[in-house]
């Protein structure tokens, strides 16, 4: 793997060889192909582009930011979205309900996803379904705002899946695993170029999942497909096609979770296996990407990318909603919500950029600036039947209800379209050898309409957003860094009213030190930070088949450290510890409590010398205590639900016995921690319990 202690093209003054002239050293640069890490057995790049599609190294980058590399997922097991980003420090995961999950970082719920650097448009602010991580190469994870390249800004971060592209050297790799809960999966990735000269290149990626799981009655099967082709149209024009494909069968999959308290305000003890989701409950997902690069060389250090993506997401389901609080003495008082919900989602993206390099004052800069255009076409059907009946005494109730008939069921329909065009520009501006000053602006027209269960889902606005980062280099090892975002981001949800919230605004600041070795395989930071957010979304109550919410105005606040790399040879580690101050409204009460004060994640695996072909590893996950207030009792008494702080600990080892075969084990929740996912919202459940999986893998 090529490191260099910087990725982009410096320019350094020599020695003036004549009075008025300046003498300046070679250039050398980093391609954005240095990225790539499949392969090379590190946890940490030379290189990322996500704060401002400018290769920049870590150091460089003057927001804190954490790689997950392909290394880390193998070893680890990573293979669904979930589990790859619960390992990225300083990143919770809220998952709510058995297959939709939310992200957050710094206090707030993560909102941008990008593709290989393009940004994607969400209707809402969850991943549905069980998102496989077999087409990546990497995830880069910006913490903080990036209002400059994410469509609109969001105070917590941007989350950047990059995707594996095919090779000109044959490489072909098969993965079988079996593991609790009788999960088998099988994994297939062949690359190779497809003529004589290699100017065509083609990659197949496939996977397949099916198993049970430690929840009563629920199942899931995954079928992942993907193709992609690279052509050299001429020595600087290359074009990329590609189809990607992920369908996905949920059984008994829970809408909702379990209730967590009782009208006294004590709290509800469940079996970690337990569901409200009867037999006939089902959630099934869809998700094909076709898509289109054209990247040209123009020479002279300028380049253009264009990208055209059309993604079409569809959901089939028959959902059981339970809510209500159960009476702690005739356990009565929880209540039905069946539902039978289709939706589709279109979208389509148009996105070109051009990045470059100029000369002023004597020296050389960078400059990058584009267009991005989406639209988003959402329809949604609920077919709400047998809602608002009693069910038994949660002492002896059986989690079963009798499947309504949805023919005759009541119908709501969501039919909306949106709308956004982002023009973005930024320099980095070389003034000294030490000090580089990155600028930009990103102006966002962003419209809606249609209805949404009833009520106007129409907004329409315009928002000029700034980006000003500055990094001072200390030496060649260390520097110091600044940046402020301007954030704006619409939002999709309701309050109790059917008013729709108004969009985010808001600032978030940063600043900190960046550290590198010598061969940049170990890079660390220190930064601390605060996000100022007006109008954030915040669960409400559960009202007409649909979550509200009220917005409110609050302040975060924080530091990490992070450390990603070789720390000797043979030993990687990815670590990191957040720390929040506080998140509180305007009036200095404290909000959203159920996102962990501190939180200390480490993975780290380490190839043993004396034992030639085997690696060993760990990983930890340690957060604070959270606690979510529910109400009141009838006396007045507040009821808050509490988690208590827990950490979770997870165990690799592999064996490579020839160059063609490997065999492994992974041991996830070692010492069998209950705890329950989230307190995002009223309602819970537990996380998996100890799981045990058996992989071999064959390569050529």
């Amino acid at each position: 793997m090529a490191v260099t202690t910087g990725s982009m093209a410096q320019t350094k003054q020599g020695a003036a060889t004549h009075p008025g002239v300046t003498t300046l050293q070679p250039i050398r640069a980093v391609s954005q192909d240095s990225a790539i890490t499949e392969g090379t057995g590190q946890y940490s790049v030379p290189v990322a582009s996500t704060s401002t599609r400018l290769p920049l190294s870590p150091r460089e980058t003057p927001q804190t930011m954490h790689v997950m590399t392909r290394t880390q997922m193998d070893d680890f097991k990573l293979t669904n979205v979930t589990s790859m980003l619960s390992a990225v420090p300083g990143v919770f995961v809220q998952q709510a309900e058995t297959d939709r999950t939310y992200y957050n970082i710094r206090g707030y719920e993560v909102s941008n996803f990008q593709t290989d650097g393009v940004g994607l448009p969400f209707s809402t602010d969850a991943q549905i379904g069980d998102l496989d991580t077999a087409f990546y190469d990497r995830v880069e994870v910006l913490k903080g705002a990036n209002g400059l390249l994410s469509l609109t800004g969001n105070p917590s971060g941007t989350v950047n899946f990059i995707r594996k592209r095919p090779k000109r050297e044959f490489s072909a790799n098969a993965n079988f695993s079996y593991g609790s809960f009788a999960t088998r999966r099988m994994d297939l990735d062949i690359t190779s170029a497809l003529n004589d000269s290699g100017s065509v290149r083609g990659r197949l990626i496939g996977a397949y999942q099916n198993g049970n799981s430690y929840l009563d009655r629920y199942g899931l099967e995954k079928k992942i497909l993907g193709v992609m082709v690279d052509a050299d149209l001429g020595d600087r024009t290359t074009l990329t096609l590609g189809h990607t494909y992920q369908g996905n069968k949920a059984r008994s999959a829970m809408w909702g979770a379990l209730t967590l308290y009782y009208t006294d305000g004590s709290p509800v003890y469940y079996d970690v296996s337990d569901s409200t989701a009867p037999d006939w409950a089902y959630w099934n997902t869809t998700d094909r990407t076709s898509f289109a690069e054209l990247a040209h060389d123009w020479g002279a250090g300028w380049s253009t990318k264009a990208t055209l993506i059309y993604r079409k997401i569809t959901q089939d389901a028959e959902q059981f909603y339970v809510y209500g609080v159960p009476d702690s003495i005739t356990g009565l008082g929880l209540m039905t919500y069946p539902t039978k919900y289709n939706r589709y989602e279109r979208q389509r993206i148009g996105d070109i950029s051009t990045t470059g390099k100029y000369r002023l004052g004597g020296r050389e800069h960078d400059l990058m600036f584009g267009v991005n255009v989406s639209r988003s076409d959402n329809v949604m059907t609920s077919l709400d039947k047998d809602i608002n009946l009693p069910l038994p005494s949660i002492f002896v109730w059986n989690r079963q209800f009798p499947r309504p008939n949805f023919d005759t069921a009541k119908v709501t329909f969501a039919d909306f379209t949106d709308r956004k065009t982002t023009a973005f520009i930024a320099t980095r501006l070389n003034l000294t050898d030490a000090f580089k000053v990155i600028a930009g602006i990103n102006y966002t027209h962003a419209t809606s309409s249609g209805p949404q269960y009833g009520h106007l889902h129409d907004y329409k606005r315009n928002k000029l957003s700034p980006y000003l980062g500055l990094v001072y280099d200390l030496n060649k090892n260390y520097s110091v860094y600044a940046s402020y975002t301007g954030i704006f981001n619409p939002q999709f949800q309701y309050d109790v009213q059917g008013q729709l919230l108004p969009a985010i605004e808001g600032r978030s600041y940063e600043l900190g030190l960046k550290g590198e070795s010598d061969d940049g395989r170990l890079n660390g930071s220190v930064s601390l930070f605060r996000a100022e957010q007006n109008n954030t979304a915040e669960t409400d109550k559960f009202l007409d088949g649909l979550m509200r919410y009220k917005p409110v105005d609050s302040r975060s606040t924080g530091f990490e450290l992070v450390l990603q790399g070789e720390v000797l040879p043979g030993l990687q580690v990815s670590t990191g510890y957040t720390h929040l101050f506080s998140i509180k409204d305007e009036s200095g009460k404290a909000v959203r409590e159920y996102v962990p004060k501190s939180a200390f994640t480490i993975a780290a695996s380490y190839a043993i010398p004396a034992v030639r072909g085997l690696k060993v590893g760990a990983a930890v996950r340690w957060q604070s205590e959270v606690r979510r207030l529910q109400g009141k009792t009838p006396s007045g008494a507040d009821i808050y639900t509490k988690q208590k702080a827990y950490a979770v600990a997870d165990l690799m080892a592999n064996y490579e016995i020839n160059k063609h075969v490997t065999v492994g084990a992974n041991v996830k929740n070692v010492f069998n921690k209950k705890y329950l996912t989230t307190l995002l919202w009223a309602q819970s459940y537990y996380a998996p319990p100890r799981s045990v999986g058996m992989n071999v893998q064959l390569k050529y």
